[in-house]
């Protein structure tokens, strides 16, 4: 007999705090809440069994701010939290806009609220334990990785470790989540132009590169904009792979065309079970 192992899944774009939002944010008495951004969204969320975003700030205790150099409060991430999401991906160009103590404070902060968390670590150490992220949802193993194009011109601060987009490191990550039993690997992509509705050649030619080294879907942030999705069907097996190549954004306060909206992607996941 057989029959199916399932789990839900969705991906939504990038979270981001703009100057007006952070002044929305703060109450009277000086802290700072965002729970009532998601009120419409959070039942969708909450309905998956596994929520996954892009976390476009580096959290801190001051110094908040907006473009060009992110900074958001803790309660940021418990609004995050609260609203359902599972998996938080940090990977992307603003991770060190507040240098090493912003990023240490946001992976200390996503512990504490027992997020999950890839693309940014500690040291190598702590990347070689943790990554590629293996979650077990209903029964299939989820390899979630993620990676950037850069950090701004930032530097990485030392010992830390950020995902940057290596083909030879993700060859590496892509063998290890198979060799850890994996059954479906998704690579989270921080990638492209910003305000452009076509992905460029050199991520169009990712995706595919991608996908013949082992990766089963594709899901792309940073553009801002909503960009086209395909689904790939493999030459030598039934295989169908999803390629989003940009989600647009969650929430921002951005003012360019396209930038105020975007998609959230679900996906159901089955697994054949024989007994």
């Amino acid at each position: 007999n057989t029959f199916f192992q399932k789990s839900r899944l969705i991906f939504a774009g990038d979270v981001m705090q703009h100057t007006l939002q952070l002044e929305e944010a703060k109450r009277d008495d000086g802290t700072y809440s965002y729970s009532h951004w998601y009120r419409h969204i959070t039942k969708e969320i909450k309905s998956n069994d596994l929520a996954i975003t892009n976390l476009e700030t580096p959290i801190y205790k001051e110094g908040f701010s907006g473009y060009p150099s992110f900074c958001a409060p803790d309660s940021f991430l418990y609004a995050i939290r609260d609203t359902g999401f599972d998996v938080i991906l940090f990977a992307n160009n603003h991770c060190f806009d507040k240098g090493k103590r912003g990023a240490m404070h946001t992976l200390a902060l996503l512990d504490s609220l027992k997020l999950s968390h890839c693309g940014v670590y500690r040291d190598i150490q702590e990347r070689e334990e943790r990554y590629p992220l293996i979650i077990d949802s209903n029964g299939i193993r989820i390899a979630i990785l993620n990676y950037t194009y850069g950090t701004n011109g930032n530097n990485i601060p030392e010992p830390m470790v950020v995902n940057l987009i290596d083909k030879p490191v993700i060859e590496e990550d892509i063998f290890k989540a198979k060799s850890k039993g994996a059954d479906v690997i998704i690579a989270c992509m921080h990638w492209g132009d910003e305000y452009v509705r076509i992905p460029p050649a050199r991520v169009q030619e990712m995706s595919r590169w991608l996908i013949e080294q082992g990766v089963d879907h594709i899901i792309g942030n940073h553009p801002h904009i909503i960009q086209p999705i395909e689904i790939r069907e493999s030459v030598e097996a039934p295989d169908k792979h999803a390629v989003v190549y940009s989600t647009g954004n969650l929430v921002s306060n951005m003012s360019m065309r396209g930038t105020d909206g975007g998609m959230m992607i679900k996906m159901e996941l089955k697994k054949i079970m024989n007994i």
